[in-house]
């Protein structure tokens, strides 16, 4: 049986500057690989529904936080 795929926002963090990226839809597998950076570290936000993801899209960007699409 498949899983359903979560929905994933990627937090950045290259010693410079902390930001986020919305990534979508993705399988664990590529979730995981996304987490390896040669500089800097990379934190995956795993959501269950589309409508969390997109809640706390919107509450970085109401926070203030740099969000990339």
């Amino acid at each position: 049986m498949k899983t359903a795929k979560k929905y994933y926002i990627k937090e950045r963090n290259n010693y410079q500057s902390i930001y986020y990226c919305a990534e979508g839809q993705l399988s664990k597998a590529a979730a995981k690989r996304m987490e390896n950076s040669i500089h800097g570290i990379n934190v995956m936000h795993a959501f269950d529904t589309e409508e969390a993801y997109n809640a706390r899209l919107a509450y970085l960007r109401k926070k203030g936080e740099r969000v990339l699409t």
